[in-house]
């Protein structure tokens, strides 16, 4: 029997087999396109319409719309925030070109400077907050160059709270898309730990200096909490899962020892996650790239229902592995296909085996939706976007064959 998609989505969610394995493209900033692989992808279907809205100015991600979830199969929708990263908004939009003179559309307030070197940078109150250099695509965040010292007092370091005005933007998205879609919907409240400065500070400080980050942690806990409530209040049962998460692993293995990660920062996790559970209906979506097999256990006592992006190729992330170890307590959401050799540089032929597999290794009993591992980057080949939806439609029937 035929299943809507919200349907099938909560079946793998909670370990049934739907009808078929779900598929994401965009219903997440982890799971998402960027914007000129999109724009072709969308001529290759045919679907016509204005440039491409790229939603992510950090990774460049296209807002997938509507006639492409529905021409591809996808099973998912986001309600985007209303203010994303580097002061932009997604109430209005401005046209501009990618590098290769791909028409798109950009957040308004997307005024770049043009630097001495060629570089194009974004400033925030006369601080440059992020910079694409030349020969890349991306707008990277300049926190990660930051530093303090001495460090700031933890009580002087902003926290941000909702506004009316962006609590109202998720109600109205979260009952729209609800009343005039079937999609599971994916609701992101903007509640992640992460950091005051750069991963390079942070790593320092959680080993020179564990007080200041449980300190820091204490204040961003209590900052979460209060914002998830007001999200609750605003999107309540209308949306099913809920991301948060943030990068623990690398390609070889963790960037902190796994006993410090369960001491330090599971915890304050484990106080978010439950609340959720606590006090609504949603499934805890968790993104955290690189090899995290040591924290699996651990992300799961914690309550996380979902994985994501399951980056197969770090060392400890086999997919059978996994499946074998946590399936029956952990949705994969990701794991698809590998995006860094794989989907941009293997052929359509690779592309349709590698999905098979994958579909045989994460889908027996449900468990699993199908995306690729983190985002379809620039200039992978429509071919072989074509050839992975295919394959998941082909192979992603249940029974798995």
């Amino acid at each position: 029997m035929s299943m809507s998609s919200r349907e099938r989505v909560l079946a793998a969610i909670n370990h049934r087999e739907p009808d078929r394995v779900p598929i994401d493209l965009g219903g997440e900033a982890n799971t998402g396109i960027a914007a000129g692989t999109y724009t072709r992808l969308r001529e290759r279907l045919g679907i016509e319409g204005e440039p491409a809205k790229v939603f992510d100015v950090e990774q460049m991600l296209a807002w997938v719309e509507q006639p492409v979830i529905e021409a591809l199969g996808v099973d998912v929708l986001p309600i985007q925030k209303l203010n994303q990263a580097y002061g932009m908004r997604l109430d209005s939009w401005r046209p501009w070109h990618l590098d290769d003179g791909t028409q798109v559309q950009m957040p308004s307030r997307f005024d770049p400077v043009t630097e001495p070197d060629g570089s194009l940078g974004i400033y925030l109150n006369g601080e440059m907050v992020a910079k694409k250099v030349p020969i890349s695509p991306y707008f990277d965040p300049m926190k990660e160059f930051k530093f303090y010292d001495p460090l700031p007092s933890v009580e002087t370091l902003e926290m941000w709270v909702y506004t009316d005005e962006e609590l109202e933007w998720a109600r109205r998205w979260a009952e729209t898309l609800r009343a005039e879609t079937d999609k599971a919907l994916i609701g992101d409240p903007g509640v992640s730990l992460t950091r005051w400065s750069s991963y390079q500070e942070w790593l320092y400080t959680i080993a020179a200096d564990p007080a200041y980050v449980l300190a820091f942690y204490d204040r961003k806990v209590e900052n979460m909490l209060t914002n998830l409530e007001l999200y609750a209040q605003a999107v309540g049962d209308n949306i099913d899962i809920v991301r948060t998460g943030e990068d623990y692993g690398t390609q070889k293995g963790m960037m902190i020892a796994p006993k410090m990660f369960d001491e330090m920062i599971a915890p304050y996790y484990k106080r978010v996650i439950d609340w959720v559970h606590e006090n609504t209906s949603w499934k805890l979506f968790f993104h955290c790239c690189g090899a995290i097999y040591p924290i699996i256990d651990t992300l799961i006592e914690c309550g996380v229902d979902i994985l994501n992006p399951v980056q197969t190729t770090a060392a400890g992330m086999d997919p059978a592995k996994l499946k074998a170890e946590f399936g029956d307590r952990l949705t994969f959401w990701g794991g698809g296909i590998d995006t860094q050799t794989v989907l941009p540089f293997g052929s359509p032929g690779e592309v349709r085996a590698q999905v098979r597999e994958r579909i045989q290794s994460f889908g027996t009993g449900g468990g699993f939706v199908f995306s690729p591992v983190h985002n379809i980057q620039e200039k992978v080949p429509v071919d072989n976007l074509l050839a992975m939806y295919e394959a998941v439609h082909k192979y992603g029937q249940y029974p798995l064959r």
